[in-house]
This record gives C-alpha cells, sequence and structure tokens, in this order.
C-alpha cells in the first residue's frame, strides 16, 4: 500500500490502483444488478449523482 511505501506513489502504481478501482466498481455494480434487478448501467454513481445545473456537484437524494 502507498501508506506502506517511501515518498509518493508512482505514476505506474497510481494507473494500477485507477484499474483495480474500475475493476471494482463494475463489480459493484453487476452484484447490485444481480441482487436488485436491472441493468449493471443503472447503479453508475456518476449518472445518478449529478446536479442538473451541470456543476457536477453530488446530490444527496440522487438528483431525482
Amino acid at each position: 500500500m502507498a501508506r506502506d511505501s517511501e515518498g509518493p506513489m508512482t505514476e505506474d502504481e497510481l494507473a494500477a490502483a485507477s484499474e483495480e478501482l474500475q475493476e471494482l466498481r463494475d463489480e459493484v455494480r453487476e452484484d447490485l444488478a444481480a441482487d436488485l434487478g436491472g441493468d449493471p448501467d443503472d447503479f453508475r454513481a456518476d449518472r445518478h449523482f449529478q446536479s442538473e445545473d451541470g456543476t457536477g456537484e453530488a446530490v444527496p437524494d440522487g438528483g431525482e
């Protein structure tokens, strides 16, 4: 982990961490769709937690 290393993370470490996070997001969306029904794309937080005014600020109620 980064906190166990000496110095800042390298670009390669950051890229690997970003890839792992994206894989985890995909897996969570698939699991939610399997458990709750629907399509994994229905569970994209970046779509549901955006303000309607385009500022990109998160909205607690999912913007609905």
